[in-house]
């Protein structure tokens, strides 16, 4: 299986299916029907993803936020 050689030993052919399907994959993870998925331009994709890794990025910092907020009460009682 091509995706198990190193980096380097990639064909551009295979990097671009590579790069295709784990796109594929990351929208239908989000809840997009592939029947919709089919039907997208790339600018649609790209906007997508980039709203989808913006959200996932806000939720993250706001987690880290909360851990922080709770660490600094655990360390006041102390």
């Amino acid at each position: 299986m091509a995706f198990i050689r190193q980096v380097g030993e990639f064909s551009p052919q295979e990097s671009l299916m590579y790069s295709y399907w784990i796109t594929v994959l990351q929208l239908l993870q989000i809840g997009i029907s592939w029947e919709a998925i089919k039907e997208f331009t790339e600018d649609e994709v790209t906007l997508i993803m980039g709203v989808s890794n913006a959200l996932e990025q806000r939720e993250a910092d706001q987690q880290a936020q909360s851990m922080a907020a709770s660490n600094t009460a655990l360390n006041t009682r102390i």
